[in-house]
């Protein structure tokens, strides 16, 4: 297909970025192969933002994880425009058993023998029933395990699997793994109790791929992680690399808190009906917007995302009551910023 050879040249020539951040493992030149054979398999992705490709092909790059959608370790799909990394059940097993940790999971349904306890003498025991796979499921879990640390056991019942379900963009479609009943509904409730585990796991690269995925899976938000390992939603830097603070379980089934452009206010998961995000952005302060940019302009690294991300809120700043040297100073800083990068070494 001709449209994937502009693709793999740009990509040919981010091979060095992606080599700074992959495992030794997996070598660039096998990382661009499954982004193209992912845009190969499905070509609805050549139509999606290009740099949105490339954002995807880092955050696969930075997770270690291979995307031509066979291994079941991540996948390339179009979202809102843009490719959108999504990891399947085997890639959180992978940066588990990366992180020294083993992960099993499953659903519990009805006349299932099932017996767990939650905190430091945590455990989990399930009998399923044989046969009679129409039974109801009531539950969802999921346990990391290793030989220098306690257990971790996360259980979602139905309710709050359902909820989840709710919010996920992709459940809306017909061909959702969400909508089948057989197998990909139990599949996704088990994946989403994976995900549950990142909460309290020690601090790595996990944590950073479940934030970004409830993102996308259980926000509607188009998100990536950049080469510094920092989470990316909508084109706002939401979670540093180095933060240590834990989303809460509302803020997981809630719009995220945003570090540009709104105030940092939770929003309840029965949002508004209709509100594309679940509720409206409120407008910031001037100093709240000044200071959400001090933060990205610290932590930019890529130069095109930063001025569009300015560009794109041209009409926000006219909401704002700014006074003229808070205006002036604070463009003047972002112009600099992205020349700064634009200069040559």
């Amino acid at each position: 297909m001709n449209a994937l050879v502009p693709i793999e040249k740009q990509l040919t020539l981010l091979a060095p970025n992606f080599a700074q951040v992959l495992p030794k493992h997996l070598p660039p030149e096998r990382l661009i192969r499954t982004v193209v054979v992912s845009c190969e398999r499905l070509p609805a992705l050549l139509d999606c933002d290009r740099q949105s490709i490339f954002n995807a092909a880092m955050s696969a790059a930075v997770l270690g994880l291979e995307v031509d959608g066979v291994t079941g370790q991540a996948y390339l799909i179009p979202f809102k425009g843009k490719a959108q990394l999504v990891i399947g059940y085997k890639g959180f097993n992978t940066l588990a058993a990366r992180s020294g940790m083993t992960i099993s999971g499953g659903v519990v349904r009805e006349g299932d023998e099932f017996e767990y306890e939650l905190g430091s003498s945590a455990f989990v025991r399930h009998r399923p029933k044989l046969g009679q796979k129409d039974r109801r499921i009531i539950a969802a879990y999921a346990t990391a395990t290793a030989k220098d640390r306690p257990a971790v056991v996360v259980l979602l019942d139905i309710d709050e699997l359902m909820a989840v379900k709710a919010r996920s963009p992709g459940a809306k479609r017909s061909d959702s793994p969400w909508n089948d009943p057989a197998i990909g509904f139990p599949a996704m409730c088990e994946k989403t109790a994976k995900r549950r585990l990142a909460r309290a796991m020690p601090l790595n690269v996990m944590q950073i791929a479940a934030r970004m995925e409830e993102a996308f899976d259980e926000q509607g938000q188009a998100s990536y992680v950049d080469r510094d390992r920092n989470i990316v939603i909508e084109g706002e830097v939401i979670a540093p690399r180095h933060s240590t603070q834990q989303p809460s379980a509302q803020e997981l089934i809630s719009p995220p808190l945003r570090q540009q452009g709104t105030r940092h206010a939770a929003e309840s998961a029965a949002s508004t009906p209709g509100s594309e995000n679940g509720a409206a952005d409120q407008i910031p302060t001037a100093a709240e917007y000044v200071t959400s940019w001090n933060t990205i302009i610290q932590g930019a690294t890529n130069t095109d995302l930063l001025a569009k991300t300015w560009n794109d809120q041209t009409e926000l700043r006219k909401k704002i009551e700014f006074t003229s040297e808070q205006f002036n100073d604070l463009q003047s800083r972002v112009k600099r910023a992205v020349n700064s990068m634009r200069a040559p070494a």
